[in-house]
C-alpha cells in the first residue's frame, strides 16, 4: 500500500521519488549503508532529505517569482522553466509532468486557510478533539488569551505538509494545534527528516531523566515518521494517520540491547506496537 497523497506538495514529492529517485538508487543507497546496520534506515533518511530538499527549491523559487508575475503570465512560465532546466537535470520525458505538478504546488503555497475552513476546524475541535494533535495538550479556544500559559496553548490551525512546500489550506491537511507545538516543535518542517535527527543519540539504555530532555522538535519528528510508516501501511492521508495513533507519549527505546539513537526510539501509543511497525 502507499500513503494517501493530498496536498499539491506531496504530489509533487511522490513524483521525484518515484520517476526521479527510484527503486534503483533506493536499492543502491541499502547496499552501500548495509556497514551500518541501519541501511533501511538510513537509506529512507537520505531519500527524504533529498526529495523534500528538491521540493523545497522548487516551491520556493516558484513563489519567489509570483512577486514578478502572475502565475498565468507567460515569463512566469519561461522563468520557472529555465530555472527547472538549468538547475536540475531531470530527462525529456520526466519534464512536462514535473513542471506541472510544480506549478500546482506553488499554486498551493499562496493559498492561505478560508475564513469557513477554519470556522469549521474550530468547530470540529471544540466539539471532540479539543486537544493539539501532537503533545496532546489541553487547547485554549478564547479569543484574548490572557497568560502565557494560554497562548501556549492556543489553538491554531497547523498544515500538516507546510504551505511552504505546496501544502493545500484544505480541511484534510489541517489539524488543531497548540501554538507552541505550530510555532517551536513543528516549525516549517515538511517531514520527520528535516530536524537534526542524525545527532540524537543518548547511548545504551537511558534513564527517564535523560529521555525527558530530549527537544520538541526531534519529538515531533519520532511521531511523525510513525504517523508516516502507519498511513502507507494502512493507506491512509497523513492526517487520519494522525488521528489514528494520537497525541505523542513519552519517548522510549525500542530496543534495549542497542544503542537508543533516534531509530531505536519511539513515543506513539502503546497500541501502535499491534500493527507491526
Amino acid at each position: 500500500m502507499a500513503l494517501r497523497s493530498v496536498t499539491d506538495g506531496e504530489i509533487l514529492l511522490d513524483y521525484i521519488q518515484v520517476n526521479l529517485i527510484g527503486q534503483k538508487i533506493v536499492n543502491g543507497l541499502e547496499n552501500m549503508l548495509s556497514f551500518t546496520g541501519r541501511e533501511e534506515e538510513l537509506s529512507d533518511f537520505i531519500q527524504e532529505l533529498v526529495g523534500v530538499n528538491t521540493v523545497g527549491r522548487i516551491v520556493v523559487a516558484g513563489s519567489s517569482l509570483t512577486e514578478k508575475y502572475h502565475v498565468t503570465d507567460p515569463l512566469f512560465e519561461r522563468e520557472l522553466t529555465y530555472y527547472l532546466r538549468n538547475f536540475f537535470q531531470i530527462n525529456s520525458q520526466y519534464f512536462d509532468p514535473l513542471y506541472r505538478f510544480a506549478f500546482k504546488a506553488i499554486k498551493a503555497s499562496k493559498e492561505s486557510i478560508g475564513d469557513g475552513v477554519r470556522r469549521r476546524l474550530k468547530q470540529w475541535a471544540m466539539s471532540g478533539h479539543n486537544f493539539c494533535y501532537m503533545c496532546g495538550v489541553q487547547l485554549s479556544f478564547e479569543n484574548k488569551l490572557q497568560d502565557i500559559d494560554e497562548k501556549r496553548r492556543g489553538f491554531t490551525c497547523e498544515h500538516i505538509w507546510p504551505r511552504e512546500y505546496g501544502g493545500n489550506s484544505v480541511e484534510d491537511n489541517l489539524l488543531p494545534c497548540c501554538s507552541s507545538c505550530n510555532s517551536s516543535k513543528k516549525q516549517n518542517f515538511a517531514t520527520w527528516a528535516m530536524p537534526s535527527v542524525q545527532s540524537l543519540i543518548r547511548g545504551f539504555s537511558p534513564g527517564d531523566d535523560c529521555l525527558g530532555k530530549i527537544d520538541g522538535s526531534h519529538k515531533f519528528a519520532i511521531h511523525y515518521r510513525f504517523a508516516k510508516k502507519f498511513a502507507h501501511t494502512k493507506n491512509l492521508t497523513l492526517k487520519n494517520a494522525f488521528l489514528k495513533i494520537g497525541p505523542w507519549q513519552d519517548i522510549r527505546v525500542i530496543n534495549d540491547d542497542d544503542v537508543a539513537d533516534f531509530f531505536n526510539l519511539e513515543n506513539h501509543a502503546e497500541k501502535g506496537r499491534t500493527y507491526g511497525i
